[in-house]
């Protein structure tokens, strides 16, 4: 093999190795951006059943990020606040992981009844 050779043969495995790293950030930040896509719809769903006091809200949530390509891995209630954790495989990569909450807003919050 002559020299010119070998150059090119070295800079077509170096260009191959910078593709191959590209490709995995750009697989990584997918997951991520479904991931946290997941988990922002599922404390909404969450957060909507909660307010229509209609069902269950962490079963509701886990629905959504179901049908979101995502897995619930932790709901929490506090309040009227839903948080949720969820979990988009990232193959060849870890699986992404998302935090979100949904709740009302402070001018939104239900007035408790007067005392009697």
């Amino acid at each position: 093999m002559s020299t010119g050779a070998a150059g090119v043969l070295a800079w077509t495995g170096a260009a191959t190795a910078v593709v191959a790293g590209l490709s995995l950030l750009g697989t990584g930040a997918v997951a991520h951006s479904r991931a946290a896509t997941a988990a922002d719809l599922a404390a909404l769903a969450g957060a909507d059943s909660l307010a229509a006091a209609g069902g269950e809200p962490c079963s509701i949530a886990a629905e959504a990020a179901s049908r979101n390509g995502a897995r619930l891995l932790q709901c929490e209630l506090r309040e009227w606040d839903v948080l949720v954790e969820v979990q988009v495989e990232a193959s060849p990569l870890p699986p992404a992981t998302a935090h979100a909450r949904a709740g009302p807003g402070p001018t939104d919050l239900p007035v408790p009844p007067d005392p009697p």
